[in-house]
């Protein structure tokens, strides 16, 4: 969406209430200015969108991961989840939302552990997961390093392969549970090669299987 600068004269004692709520919000003086007048003309900015969909992922993500509260922002949505290994690492997903090369935006996941070991596992892991990704969605745009893994999200149609241009949070949330519940299965076999490859591997069958729209 364009946005251009725009001369307005104002109310001093408008502008010190706008900047109190922008400031409570966590927004900044424009960003809210304009919510405000889009909200009263009836028009749908690229945030609000982003919003709508940030509360229908909270609602669904609501028994697995937890909201960072203070680290979100208009188009960027935060959460945490912990597994269940030693010392109870947190993993962090942020999802950043814009239109981006064909995608609506991307998933970043990132683990942060002094244990060597667990950064190799974590390493694995993601590995795994890259290659069931290819061999039941096909490519997707997927890069990991230690401690870190980044996904591009581009919804598409699981029957016939084509992009779908309106997405809802639902669509994004089932991905990041299907991914969160991977990992977690993962690691509570990973005594165990096999189980723990077959583990992960149920849960991205469950989400292809269980989903029209595909990440």
């Amino acid at each position: 969406m364009a946005k251009s600068i725009y001369s307005l004269v104002l109310d001093d004692d408008v502008i010190a209430l706008v900047d109190r709520m922008a400031y409570a919000q966590g927004a900044s003086r424009s960003a809210l200015i304009n919510r405000i007048l889009a909200e009263h003309v009836g028009y749908s900015t690229h945030e609000m969108r982003t919003r709508d969909i940030f509360r229908q992922m909270e609602y669904m993500l609501a028994d697995t991961l937890l909201p960072m509260l203070g680290e979100s922002g208009d188009t960027t949505m935060r959460l945490r989840s912990a597994l269940s290994y030693k010392y109870n690492p947190t993993v962090k997903y942020t999802v950043a939302l814009g239109p981006e090369g064909g995608s609506i935006g991307e998933l970043r996941v990132q683990v942060r552990s002094r244990s060597d070991g667990f950064t190799l596992m974590m390493l694995q892991f993601f590995r795994l997961w890259a290659k069931l990704e290819e061999a039941y969605i096909g490519r997707t745009d997927i890069s990991f390093e230690p401690g870190r893994l980044t996904r591009k999200l581009v919804p598409h149609s699981r029957e016939d392969g084509r992009i779908v241009e309106t997405v809802d949070g639902n669509s994004i949330a089932a991905y990041i549970n299907a991914l969160d519940g991977a990992m977690k299965a993962f690691f509570a076999s990973v005594d165990d090669a096999k189980a723990a490859a077959a583990a992960a591997e149920s849960y991205i069958s469950d989400y292809v299987k269980n989903n029209e729209v595909i990440m």
